[in-house]
């Protein structure tokens, strides 16, 4: 079965932060994993990923952390980076009808950090989409004084994501119960399941959006600038500790990437 990746409730340490911590968190993580490019501190942000995730104990995570999405993506950008960049020495030629692909030591590091790169990041959206409440977060965006509409639009969307995978794997068997090929592989089982899964989907997402509406006019929504909310959501010691943390290391990754420390080695590449 596909990884479906939701808030799951839980007692792990991430779950009692607050929201807006771990929202702040990941934008400089996700800002900061880019200014590192060094293959021994990926792999290093990658395990201790991997230790929250497993602290955390979400089957979700750990469906993840073996999916074949993450890893075939994976592997697909450290393929893309060997073959178009070479520079420094070559360990081995792939031999092909027209040309040979050297696979070289600069192919080699940049397609290691560009694949950890990208696990990074998706294990560190999927941790905060896991240990997050979608409601929690769009209250706490309020208090932070975003306006509530975006709050609740944002709510909104999060919730109708496992509404709408329930919707589609229903159309997925009423198509298959019909006769149609929606599982095959190729490009125009694709563009078949494409065609016979998302018309359904759309009509049904519209009369959805139509009952929301409704709903939303009859309890006179967004007559007032203003709403109280009856969560409170304060910042406890643990919230500043790792938002001070997270700061200082943001700091220092800045620093090293602005002194060339923690980058690949400065490698000529062939024609240069």
């Amino acid at each position: 079965m596909p990884v479906r990746l939701k808030y799951e409730p839980g007692r792990s340490f991430l779950h009692s932060l607050n929201p807006l911590t771990k929202l702040v968190v990941l934008v400089l993580f996700s800002v900061g994993i880019f200014l590192v490019a060094s293959v021994p501190a990926e792999l290093f942000v990658f395990l201790s990923l991997v230790a929250v995730m497993l602290q955390v104990q979400s089957r979700a995570l750990t469906g993840l952390l073996t999916s074949r999405f993450l890893l075939s993506f994976a592997v697909l950008l450290f393929i893309v980076q060997v073959i178009f960049n070479a520079g420094g020495a070559t360990y081995f030629s792939i031999p092909l009808a027209l040309f040979n692909i050297a696979v070289t030591e600069h192919g080699v590091l940049v397609g290691l950090v560009l694949a950890l790169r990208f696990a990074c990041i998706v294990l560190a959206s999927a941790t905060f989409v896991c240990t997050t409440d979608p409601g929690e977060l769009a209250y706490a965006l309020i208090r932070a004084g975003v306006p509530y509409r975006y709050g609740f639009m944002l709510v909104t969307a999060i919730r109708f994501i496992p509404v709408f995978e329930e919707e589609a794997g229903t159309v997925r068997c009423a198509q298959q119960a019909r006769g149609l090929d929606i599982d095959g592989r190729g490009l125009r089982a694709l563009i078949t399941a494409a065609r016979y899964t998302l018309m359904p989907l759309v009509v049904s997402a519209l009369s959805k959006v139509d009952v929301l509406v409704i709903s939303m006019e009859g309890r006179a929504f967004g007559v007032r600038p203003a709403r109280t909310s009856i969560r409170e959501g304060r910042f406890t010691g643990a919230d500043v500790v790792v938002l001070a943390l997270s700061v200082l290391v943001f700091a220092l990754m800045l620093y090293y990437a602005l002194t060339g420390q923690f980058q690949l080695p400065q490698i000529v590449t062939y024609g240069g």
